[in-house]
């Protein structure tokens, strides 16, 4: 049944222990057990930070549209936010790629070469990303041979 929600993109399931009995308010017998979708996405902006980037705009594609998917803003050592700025600073654009634009008026928005792996717990009304966590970061659609976190921390980048 969890595998079964985590396939048509549902938050999760919830549970009751088997030895408890109804009750319909919150106690200790409920349980949310939540899915983790997972996801690749281009990379279209950033948010300035002192030590690098607060956080990455993320976009998706559709057909041939680029539009806007939400925001990561968790994942990443300090290092490794400094390290994605320089990358980042490499291809800034004067204006948004996606088909549709936003008014987001902290970005700095860049060419989409860039794709972020994150997780995410659920999509919001607006199609977009919640609760987002960065995995790995790299150029281009292929391996891990940029700036990848869970590489950082084994020490492999």
């Amino acid at each position: 049944m969890f595998e079964h929600a985590a396939k048509l993109n549902w938050e999760g399931i919830i549970s009751k222990r088997a030895d408890a009995p109804y009750r319909s308010e919150r106690n200790e017998s409920w349980l949310k057990i939540k899915t983790v979708q997972k996801g690749k996405f281009p990379v279209i902006g950033f948010i300035k930070d002192p030590s690098g980037v607060a956080a990455l705009y993320l976009g998706k594609r559709e057909g041939k549209e680029l539009v806007y998917m939400g925001k990561v803003g968790t994942g990443w050592s300090r290092t490794i936010s400094n390290q994605i700025r320089k990358q980042l600073d490499t291809v800034v654009s004067p204006k948004s790629k996606l088909t549709r634009p936003i008014k987001k008026p902290k970005a700095t928005w860049v060419e989409p070469t860039f794709y972020a792996d994150v997780e995410y717990r659920d999509i919001t009304s607006e199609g977009c990303s919640g609760q987002a966590r960065l995995k790995a970061y790299r150029k281009g659609q292929g391996g891990c041979d940029d700036v990848c976190p869970s590489c950082m921390r084994r020490g492999q980048n």
